[in-house]
């Protein structure tokens, strides 16, 4: 009998032990959970350089193959055509812009083709911007005196999605 009651109390501190270690590893468990849960993972750093360098001085260096006759061709292809005189224009509105002359030369077929019965070939300017980062092609539609009446006749034609205005003289 002295056996048994010594073996229920231990039994019992036993019991009492495994109870309280649970009781910890789950206390421990919804601590870390937490903690991991509310913890940001990264921080994206906002970027402040340049996306790109365009260098000034070439230090001497000499472009190699500059004498390849496709180079060539796509020169004279856009030398032969006959670009808009932009500063007639005032407000325009934009169909297209790439940079890839041959892309400006596909949309312009394909929208003379498809829409001649809206769109005359006099209301149509194709021009090109120089920059740094090099050429811009642009094909717009009709020349408007003021940006209102470039709007209201924007949203009534068919052929743009989006209205996207341009002011040349500025």
């Amino acid at each position: 009998m002295i056996k048994r009651i010594i073996f229920k109390k231990n039994n019992n501190y036993i019991l009492k032990y495994f109870l309280l270690f649970f009781l910890f590893i789950i206390i421990l468990y919804l601590i870390s959970f937490y903690y991991f849960t509310n913890k940001e993972y990264f921080i994206i750093p906002v970027f402040t350089d340049k996306y790109f360098i365009i260098p000034t001085n070439k230090e001497g260096e000499v472009v190699d193959y500059l004498d390849k006759k496709s180079l060539n061709n796509i020169n004279k292809k856009i030398q032969n055509f006959k670009f808009s005189n932009i500063s007639e224009l005032n407000y325009t509105i934009q169909l297209y812009s790439n940079d890839n002359f041959e892309n400006i030369n596909k949309y312009l077929n394909n929208l003379l083709e498809n829409k001649i019965e809206i769109i005359d070939d006099e209301d149509i300017f194709i021009f090109y911007k120089k920059t740094e980062i090099g050429t811009q092609y642009f094909i717009t539609y009709k020349n408007y005196i003021s940006k209102n009446n470039a709007y209201e006749s924007c949203y009534l034609l068919s052929i743009v999605k989006s209205c996207l205005i341009l002011n040349l003289q500025n």
